[in-house]
């Protein structure tokens, strides 16, 4: 990356302390001594104007780009082209965010996908799949476009020097051969180096380590630039319009908590995404989707290791096939009621299927040793990492004991209400019907034999999408539901397309997403910028 990076600086245009105006800061909470903490971005209420703040330089440009991950690469390169006067700024001292591990991008009848043979794709057949899925609660004109535009993503990807590996295909489980593997399958190989040298041969500077804090409003309410923190302190942005892209909020604890998740035990998986795009808009007075949003999530439990997927997803204790997820678990609430058919991620995604723990104190699972046995530790190195796991922890995420009574008590569970839950369950394997659920009947097995082992469920968090109200053009929208001049968002900032739940049927949607909404927020953007003139 060293090379591919040389370019990016932090020269200034213009060095001193800026004068405002009259310019608003709204949600001002930066330019302080030191960076502010994630979680005190943004929290000035909506529609406050704090005294502007002291910036030690000022820069000067039209369009400002925030965060330079997947999505920001695409919306800079293509404003390179378009020959609009852009400038980008990211936290991280590096390009390319957490795009760094993703797989591929999504496409349909594009041009790898003819020259491989594969059979033409019809848009409406992705979009009606995908509407179902979704409950019919997201607006299918965004599908629509974003299917139409795909394979001229890929074309338009190729031209900038992306690499792929040539493989087209269904990403393992999904419904449809739509997956285009980056080099090494690999964004970090295929994308982020082409993308972040295209973007020096444009010419595009990128200000690394430098944070957004908050947005500046003029007095008609227009986004006219950002306040943040770099290696020069307080830093002033002076831009016709901003675009947000900073990732989501992956690693932000409390955000992911007003999503509706427990948060115990939970391990983030995507550093750095504190979900200031959010915070900034939602402060200047954008609307607050954060009911709508969906999250890339899978079930864990704690006293394990974490998955590494990469290099065994399909270990049994705590990979794809693991006991989290495991369909021959009984699941419980903290009641120690049963509330979901345990093999739900055979009928859907497991970040949809999980939803319902949402509204739970808890969740927990329970199985037996003949479970165990037959299911779990099915080599050496299983029953080592099981048995490890089990002594290394304080019975808080996994305990065994020779009673269900006795695990009830070790979780606070009334023990009459899950020893009555788990006596209905061998009931329903001794019929072969699943009276409540209808549970695969192949999968159901009696937990009757001790010693019984439970455990509290937590989750491996991947990535959110969505919490900013977002229209076709990527304009981020007030409470009124009304564009925000100026203001944009594109990525997981600027994501509606999945409403509650995260679909991977149709593989590469959301990648695929980080490109086309950075081409079009760039060229929208431009047409906005120049009705200023």
């Amino acid at each position: 990356m060293k090379n591919s990076t040389d370019f990016l600086s932090r020269r200034s245009f213009v060095a001193g302390a800026a004068t405002l105006g009259t310019l608003g800061i709204l949600g001002a909470t930066g330019c302080a001594q030191g960076k502010p903490s994630a979680s005190s971005q943004g929290q000035t209420e909506a529609g406050a104007a704090p005294a502007p703040k002291d910036a030690k330089a000022t820069y000067d440009t039209d369009l400002l780009i925030v965060g330079c991950g997947g999505s920001g690469l695409a919306c800079a390169v293509q404003a390179g082209i378009d020959g609009t006067n852009c400038l980008v700024i990211e936290t991280s001292t590096t390009t390319g965010g957490n795009a760094q591990g993703v797989e591929g991008m999504f496409a349909i009848n594009s041009s790898m996908q003819k020259a491989l043979g594969i059979d033409a794709i019809a848009p409406a057949d992705i979009i009606a799949g995908q509407m179902k899925e979704l409950q019919y609660g997201v607006n299918g004109a965004d599908w629509v476009e974003f299917c139409e535009a795909s394979a001229d993503n890929i074309d338009w990807c190729l031209e900038q020097g992306v690499e792929y590996n040539g493989v087209v295909d269904n990403y393992f489980t999904g419904d449809v051969a739509t997956m285009h593997w980056f080099k090494d399958g690999s964004c970090g190989a295929g994308y982020v180096p082409q993308m972040t040298k295209r973007l020096k041969d444009l010419g595009v500077e990128v200000h690394l380590g430098t944070t957004a804090t908050d947005l500046v409003r003029n007095d008609s309410g227009a986004v006219v630039g950002v306040y943040a923190e770099g290696e020069e302190g307080c830093v002033l942005y002076n831009a016709k319009a901003v675009v947000l892209a900073t990732g989501g909020f992956a690693t932000d604890l409390d955000l992911i908590a007003k999503q509706g998740w427990d948060t115990t035990g939970m391990d983030l998986m995507g550093p750095g995404v504190t979900g200031g795009g959010y915070r900034m808009a939602v402060a200047a007075g954008a609307f607050d989707d954060m009911a709508s949003t969906a999250q890339s999530i899978a079930p864990s439990i704690a006293a394990f290791p974490l998955t590494d997927y990469k290099k065994d997803p399909m270990n049994p204790i705590n990979g794809l096939p693991g006991i989290a997820g495991s369909p021959f678990n009984v699941m419980v609430d903290q009641f120690g009621d049963r509330f979901l058919r345990e093999d739900a991620s055979n009928e859907i995604s497991r970040s949809s299927c999980y939803l319902a723990t949402k509204r739970n104190a808890a969740t927990y699972i329970v199985f037996d040793d003949a479970i165990y046995r037959q299911v779990f530790a099915t080599d050496d190195a299983a029953r080592e990492m099981f048995e490890t796991s089990l002594a290394n922890d304080d019975g808080s995420s996994l305990a065994t004991a020779d009673t269900i009574e006795a695990l009830a008590e070790n979780f606070g569970i009334d023990p009459e209400a899950l020893n009555a839950t788990i006596e209905r369950y061998n009931e329903s394997c001794r019929l072969g019907v699943d009276r409540d659920f209808s549970k695969a009947p192949e999968l159901m097995l009696p937990i009757a034999e001790a010693p019984f082992y439970m455990a509290r469920l937590a989750f491996d968090y991947y990535f959110s999408t969505g919490g900013l109200l977002i229209d076709k053009y990527q304009r981020v929208w007030d409470a009124d539901k009304q564009p925000i001049a100026g203001l944009y968002a594109i990525g997981n900032d600027g994501n509606n397309h999945y409403a509650s739940v995260y679909t991977i049927n149709i593989p590469g949607t959301a990648f695929g997403h980080q490109v086309n909404s950075g081409r079009k927020a760039a060229s929208v953007a431009k047409e906005y910028i120049a009705s200023l003139s």
